[in-house]
């Protein structure tokens, strides 16, 4: 008897504590977790409806249906009077999330007071033309903005737009997968220069709309960038990047390259680059990789992935001189764990592309 006793005490004690310790603790558990809660008793009922953080992830084998149904009460079922902090929804499976789903997150993140950070990512076959809504590139509070409809055949059948500018004045991270920038009448695309505490750049396999030619890049604040596309080669990722970013600390290029390195004299910064370019299929690649070849001459920090190495290796027996890399001070080379080739091999070939410069370390790094 006397156990039983404690027992409810011991219980008592939890449910007493105020709501912003409890809410505490079942931030750290996973979003249904947090929800079954409510069974626990009166105490407990509502109280996942002032979370402050959505975690909203689904990935298969889990049922995409009961996922889609969950979110909507999720979202329709907490209390709109509390401010949402983040909302973070990420699906990968086989089966396309619907369009109202979609748009029942960003709608919904968008008409939160005080949204700090917002994700929406998903990993679809096919989607047709979702249209973003105009209100989440509206926000004085958005710190964090992630979007991606990631196709897994590569289409881009259905667009999706990313708007011709911003107001998002308090956004510092912004990552972007498989969208399509809107141009201007001039054939360009220049969605960042309002973003003014934009810090972080990701844009990842993005399109230009109706095959324009040039994406410029125009941020006086951005210090790191992250540029990718496909590593297939792609039409639709074969335009220019132009780079108006003066304070540029760090440059990262992937994928199939497409356009030549920007000017050093506009990157007075510039300290690390990671290039992880796949070989070129086209002889006009040659010249774009001569290009990033000057650009590296500069950087203190330099890792490239093992194609890439390989790739200017290529390059310097067609007879092309290596430059001398007077600021260099660490060079990392990233290998797969199953690539066929020894560290040996591979710290022969940096030895050629470091023939006429000043020692630096050397890192090899093989990855699983």
């Amino acid at each position: 008897m006397e156990r039983q006793n404690k027992h409810v005490v011991d219980t008592d004690r939890l449910s007493d504590l105020p709501d912003h310790v409890l809410l505490h603790i079942i931030e750290f558990m996973n979003i249904k977790q947090s929800v079954q809660t409510c069974v626990l008793s009166k105490r407990w009922k509502n109280l996942w409806k002032h979370l402050t953080n959505l975690k909203l992830h689904h990935s298969y084998p889990d049922n995409s249906e009961i996922f889609f149904k969950f979110v909507s009460q999720i979202l329709s079922g907490r209390n709109d009077s509390i401010s949402l902090h983040s909302l973070d929804f990420e699906h990968e499976d086989h089966v396309d999330p619907p369009k109202t789903t979609l748009l029942e997150v960003m709608r919904y993140a968008a008409s939160s007071h005080n949204m700090q950070q917002l994700t929406v990512y998903a990993k679809v076959r096919q989607i047709s033309d979702l249209e973003l809504p105009p209100s989440i590139f509206y926000s004085r509070s958005l710190t964090y903005l992630k979007l991606g409809f990631w196709q897994i055949y590569g289409s881009n059948s259905g667009k999706t737009m990313f708007p011709k500018s911003l107001n998002l004045p308090s956004l510092k991270t912004l990552h972007l997968w498989c969208l399509t920038f809107t141009t201007s009448d001039d054939g360009r695309a220049e969605p960042f220069s309002a973003c003014n505490m934009l810090d972080t750049l990701v844009i990842i396999c993005c399109y230009l709309q109706e095959n324009a030619q040039v994406l410029c890049i125009s941020n006086s604040n951005v210090s790191s960038l992250t540029v990718g596309s496909n590593y297939v080669y792609d039409e639709a990722h074969n335009y220019n990047v132009v780079l108006c970013t003066p304070k540029l600390t760090s440059l990262t290029a992937s994928g199939h390259p497409t356009f030549e390195a920007p000017s050093t004299h506009g990157l007075p910064f510039l300290e690390e680059i990671n290039i992880d370019y796949t070989f070129p299929y086209r002889p006009c690649e040659y010249s774009i990789m001569i290009s990033w070849l000057q650009l590296l001459a500069n950087v203190k920090i330099m890792t490239l992935h093992f194609k890439t190495l390989f790739q200017i290796l290529c390059i310097l027996k067609m007879g092309a001189q290596p430059p001398c890399f007077v600021r260099l001070k660490s060079l990392k080379v990233e290998l797969k764990s199953n690539d066929d080739i020894s560290n040996g091999k591979v710290r022969k070939i940096v030895k050629i592309l470091l023939r006429n410069s000043p020692p630096a370390r050397v890192d090899i790094i093989r990855k699983g």
